[in-house]
């Protein structure tokens, strides 16, 4: 494993505002540094303002020009003028041990073969393994580590800058100034270095499970029953098999791997299938999964080679194998919470484009409607169910003209034209009870009354004509009485008769 995370000193990225120093600049170095700066082996700049705390790595040929004078870095490089003539490093990034972005598995860093690896592989192969080679280079970012949660750091061989350490010096280094810059948290930590004695990455895989997978992010399973392989932290969608094995031998984990390949090139499917074939704890684990979204592509492919079985010469040797497959596909972010807010969109984008409509076509004849229903000022009752009987109430209208402070509520408005603009105020036009200017002008003795007149006639026709007087008054004629026989069964008495 190659140290990746950071930049190193040659990087823009490295450097306030992204700015690289020139020869006739100062570095400085924030107050407190927790780290070694591996420097480059050719260095020319105006000097260094060193902080407090920390530490920088020089190579053997190492070769600093400090220019004292600046008239003589004078147009050495005038792409990169600076009226500050400072250039400021950023404050250094302290790695976890046991974080998978830290490592890469090749020497150049981000390269397309450790993208296309990383994604399948399980995030315990991602750390340094047990008996695995781990390489600090010397252009690499500042080097801070942090070993929290690590009781024992294994490892086959640290190289630091092209320098070889061996197991005692890195216990001893641990302990002195330079070494707490290196590593922090580094009490009581260790150093075990294996070669060749392992059976899978690492010795105690369990143990590590919770340190490596804090530091990854998972993102949610596309499917139904996801998987979770040996040494992986997040649950993934696709197919797996173990087989437990007597003895790890490297040559049936690449037999194993080199026939499930040439499967998948003959059914020319190398650009929609991933594998990977480990040892893990005494178990020889297969991973297939999809490359982008998840088909069910690799669980169709390990069903067919569980089909045939016993056609390979290296299946059967898999005793007592488990095999394992992901379900359906689906998406997790679509919620019943989520289609309900589409379909409210969708009904408010409809309602939005029938207004817009039916602004741009007036003469529709069911668009018009809706701006008459807009401003029609009852549509507030007809939703509180407290719509009122219009049909008797437009005859009060000349009482209220006649009397304009009797207190007769006014006609509600029953429509609104959209063409003229006009409000009608009555279910019809009734020629009787129409007030224009042009009977305001007429000779009539009614409509030149004074109010009080008007009123005194409408109180008259409006009440009753109720008579007084008594009965015994009216002649004897208006008082006739008329006789009336009621006939009786035969079975009421006399008494009941009269």
């Amino acid at each position: 494993k190659w140290h990746s995370a950071g930049a190193p000193f040659g990087s823009s990225a490295a450097w306030l505002d992204n700015y690289l120093p020139c020869m006739h600049d100062l570095v400085v170095f924030p107050p407190n540094y927790p780290a070694v700066l591996p420097l480059p082996a050719d260095i020319a700049v105006q000097g260094f303002q060193l902080p407090r705390e920390g530490a920088v790595l020089l190579a053997a040929d190492a070769t600093i020009n400090l220019l004292a004078d600046k008239e003589s870095a004078k147009g050495a490089n005038s792409d990169c003028e600076s009226s500050e003539k400072r250039a400021y490093l950023r404050p250094p990034k302290t790695s976890k041990w046991f974080d998978p972005s830290s490592w890469s598995m090749n020497a150049v860093v981000g390269s397309s073969s450790d993208s296309s690896s990383a994604s399948y592989l399980p995030e315990l192969e991602r750390v340094p393994c047990d008996d695995e080679l781990v390489v600090i280079p010397a252009n690499s970012a500042p080097i801070s580590f942090d070993l929290a949660h690590v009781h024992e750091l294994r490892l086959g061989q640290l190289i630091l800058s092209g320098s070889s350490i061996s197991r005692t010096y890195l216990q001893e280094l641990m302990s002195r100034e330079l070494g707490q810059l290196l590593f922090h948290n580094a009490d009581n930590v260790q150093v075990e270095y294996y070669r060749g004695e392992l059976c899978g990455c690492h010795k105690q895989p369990e143990l590590l499970i919770q340190p490596v997978c804090e530091n990854v992010q998972c993102p949610e399973p596309h499917c139904e029953s996801p998987i979770r392989p040996w040494g992986s932290c997040c649950l993934l969608c696709g197919a797996l098999l173990v087989a437990p094995v007597t003895n790890c031998v490297e040559e049936q984990r690449k037999q194993l791997a080199d026939y499930i390949n040439a499967a998948i090139l003959k059914r020319d499917l190398q650009d929609e299938l991933q594998l990977h074939v480990s040892h893990v704890n005494d178990h020889l684990q297969v991973i297939l999964l999809d490359r982008g979204s998840y088909s069910e592509r690799s669980t169709d492919f390990m069903h067919r080679l569980e089909l045939e079985r016993n056609l390979s010469s290296v299946f059967p040797k898999l005793l007592h194998s488990d095999v394992h497959y992901a379900g359906r596909p689906y998406n997790p972010n679509v919620s019943f919470g989520s289609v309900l807010l589409i379909l409210f969109c969708v009904v408010l984008v409809a309602i939005v484009t029938v207004i817009m409509l039916a602004h741009f076509m007036p003469d529709h004849p069911y668009l018009r409607r809706i701006p008459q229903w807009i401003n029609d000022p009852r549509r507030g009752n007809w939703l509180l169910l407290l719509r009122r009987n219009l049909l008797f109430n437009r005859f009060d209208e000349a009482a209220a003209a006649a009397a304009p402070g009797s207190g007769v509520e006014r006609l509600a408005v029953i429509g609104y034209d959209a063409e003229s603009g006009e409000v009608r105020e009555r279910a019809f036009n009734n020629p009787m009870f129409e007030q224009e200017e042009a009977q305001s002008t007429s000779t009539l003795p009614a409509l030149a009354a004074t109010p009080a007149t008007i009123k005194q006639d409408i109180e008259g026709v409006l009440s009753p004509n109720v008579e007084t007087g008594e009965l015994d008054s009216c002649s004897g004629e208006e008082q006739e009485l008329t006789e009336i026989h009621l006939e009786s069964s035969e079975a009421e008495s006399d008494e009941e008769a009269e």
